[in-house]
């Protein structure tokens, strides 16, 4: 880093020390050089037999895609679990100086030991663990995602909701969120009957058999008395005579011959008898099927196996590696590190859970192959992104969760009212993206840029302006839309599914926070492949800078972005005003200066193919440009109708202009005339 980097680092340690009364007791700016410098550990003793020390938090984390995201999130919950910690335990005060990924750099004062720190650490982490797995989102604690956001799936034939990454020891907590998310199910007349039964026969089957088929389960219940029969044939409008038979129970369901108010009725009866069971003890008879999935350990075992390669300064958490060796159990396939103790289904490990894997010759499939850390942090990435509109992705029947997502990094100078206002602004965006989406199909017209600007042109005309004058949505949006620097972004952004939402998350604590934006992968074409548009995204150092310089306009700061690229507060990867892609740092105004000017060149002449993304085609073609600018600028006019009487379906482009020379029938070159004048000075 440069002296300037490191101001934001030497602020935090001053105003630590000023807020404990310590001003002049250490240097600021010596604090900010052991930062930069990787430092594990420093002390200094004071007079009254205390003494301040840099510590330094290390987690590595694991960058497979299926569990990167929640390794990342894990790492914030021990960040945030560490101050809880030394606060808890009246160890003395701990101030978050700043962080990346991996390493996260204290301020301490007191008198403890880091060996007692580590050990209330660790007593920390195990007794926040049911809050880590259940609770709301809590930012200040480090918890993410809601877990109801995981009982949404419609079909429990396969694995939907990741039990195997759940200590059998929290069952009875697990099955009240379950039982909370089936009243609100229930009760909601919106919702598809198909999820009120399934989550009901995952969470309370007896057997695979009764988890796969829910009238199983209703017939098992019924026979022993564990649901009213008379109601249940009442809820489908069967008479006391009438056979419950699976053909009769299909038929009615799909045909929805329900009555909505008995079943909510029949499953309140049900779950008050469960919860009499959970008080009683009886969790594992009145759940065997999901018990047996769970891993048989305590949560100081689970919060142990959490700490395997963490370092608290020169102090080791906990083993690495040794776990694998004394069990006789593969290591984990994601990280290697410890003994794989939860088994690989698509809903713990992403598509192609139980393909060849060349650790063992005789692989069988779905055999353990996550470590219990890995395990948390593939539950923790589901818990914040929810199932995939609760139904499979096309083509990969077998995977009910989206692992795909696009992931940017932003170091940056916000408060907690900033970020708020950032992901609202984020939120608001994609739901006008959406609404306009839906109502150009309901329209039969071609969704766009063009078609939302007009849509919000006449908005502005019919609405009234409101008392406080403030910026509507549509207003943020059309200010957007009006900037050259914003419209590729946007383009990318009307192009990821709506019912997927973007996060923006703050990790650590202070001023200047590591931001992530978590985006949807971007949606194919009819005829293209699942990931096709998000593979030319993430091949293309161009369409990547278009993107974040959209979310440096949304967030109005110069700190530095990092897309497919690791931020580290260590020298050379924390500078301002640069864009970080694909391990490579540019110059953020230079690249949005040069690259804006090609991509919206290649926006405005690409042709919408039918079944294919608009968005991969100028993408290409922007790639075109910046490698050879004459041969495929000759390329795009040789190939572009700009004759009066050219056949607009046969030629590859788009007119670049609708203005025609008088008299000529040709089109208007100055348009193609400014672009290749900005080609030609980059």
């Amino acid at each position: 880093m440069t002296d300037t980097d490191l101001t934001f680092i030497s602020r935090a340690a001053n105003q630590a020390f000023r807020s404990w009364g310590l001003d002049g007791t250490a240097s600021p700016e010596e604090i900010a050089r052991l930062v930069s410098d990787g430092t594990a550990y420093w002390e200094q003793a004071l007079s009254d037999g205390t003494h301040i020390a840099l510590i330094r938090l290390f987690s590595p984390v694991v960058h497979r895609e299926e569990i990167f995201l929640g390794s990342v999130l894990l790492n914030d919950f021990f960040s945030k679990a560490l101050i809880r910690a030394v606060e808890h335990g009246n160890q003395g005060q701990m101030a978050l100086l700043a962080n990346d990924l991996d390493s996260y750099y204290y301020l301490y004062h007191g008198r403890a030991s880091l060996k007692s720190i580590r050990d209330l650490f660790l007593k920390e982490i195990s007794s926040s663990l049911p809050e880590l797995y259940f609770d709301d989102e809590d930012p200040g604690r480090g918890i993410y995602g809601d877990i109801s956001r995981m009982l949404t799936f419609y079909k429990s034939n396969i694995e939907p909701y990741p039990a195997f990454s759940v200590p059998r020891v929290l069952l009875p907590q697990l099955l009240q969120k379950a039982n909370e998310a089936l009243r609100r199910l229930a009760s909601d007349e919106e919702t598809n009957i198909n999820v009120v039964f399934a989550v009901l026969s995952f969470f309370y089957a007896r057997n695979g058999a009764e988890m796969q088929s829910v009238h199983a389960f209703l017939k098992r219940s019924m026979d022993e008395g564990l649901l009213p029969a008379d109601k249940i044939r009442a809820v489908f409008a069967l008479g006391q005579d009438d056979d419950f038979e699976k053909k009769t129970f299909m038929e009615r369901k799909k045909g929805a011959v329900l009555d909505r108010p008995r079943l909510q009725e029949v499953v309140e009866e049900f779950l008050v008898r469960a919860e009499t069971d959970i008080v009683q003890g009886q969790v594992d008879s009145l759940a065997p099927n999901l018990a047996e999935k769970m891993p048989d350990l305590s949560l100081d075992q689970i919060a142990r196996t959490l700490q395997r390669g963490v370092h608290l300064g020169f102090l080791s958490m906990g083993g690495r590696g040794k776990e694998a060796e004394k069990s006789c159990k593969l290591p984990c396939r994601f990280c290697g590190s410890d003994a794989a103790i939860i088994q690989e289904k698509n809903i713990t490990a992403g598509f192609g859970a139980g393909r060849f894997c060349n650790q063992s010759s005789k692989r069988m499939p779905f055999e353990d192959a996550l470590c219990g850390r890995c395990g948390i942090s593939s539950y923790l990435v589901t818990k914040l992104l929810g199932m995939h509109n609760a139904k499979p992705q096309p083509k990969s029947k077998d995977y009910p969760v989206s692992k795909q997502y696009n992931i940017v990094f932003h170091y940056g100078r916000h408060n907690q009212a900033e970020i708020l206002k950032l992901r609202d602004t984020v939120d608001d965006i994609f739901d006008l993206i959406g609404e306009f989406r839906r109502k150009a199909v309901e329209e039969k017209r071609p969704f766009s840029l063009e078609y939302m600007k007009e849509e919000i042109h006449i908005r502005a005309a019919e609405r009234q302006i409101n008392e406080k004058g403030l910026p509507t949505p549509e207003e943020a949006l059309a200010a957007l839309i009006a900037e050259d620097e914003s419209i590729p972004g946007l383009d990318m952004l009307s192009q990821m599914p709506q019912e997927e939402r973007a996060q923006v998350l703050a990790l650590g604590s202070g001023d200047y926070r590591l931001l992530v934006f978590i985006l949807p992968r971007l949606q194919p074409g009819r005829e293209e492949a699942l990931d096709f548009v998000n593979h030319r995204l993430s091949r293309s150092r161009l369409a990547a800078f278009t993107l974040l310089a959209l979310l440096r306009r949304l967030c109005g700061c110069d700190g530095p972005y990092y897309f497919q690229s690791v931020p580290t507060l260590r020298p050379g990867g924390f500078d301002p005003d640069t864009f970080y892609v694909q391990g490579k740092a540019e110059n953020a105004g230079e690249v949005i200066r040069h690259y804006s000017a090609i991509v919206n060149f290649a926006r405005k002449v690409s042709k919408y193919r039918d079944g294919h993304s608009l968005v991969a085609d100028w993408i290409l073609l922007a790639e075109k440009l910046e490698d050879d600018p004459l041969g495929t600028f000759s390329d795009v006019l040789r190939d572009s109708p700009l004759r009066a009487g050219d056949d607009l379906r046969e030629v590859k482009y788009r007119r670049l202009s609708k203005e025609f020379v008088k008299g000529t029938g040709m089109i208007d070159g100055i348009e193609y005339l400014k672009m290749f004048e900005k080609l030609y000075h980059f």
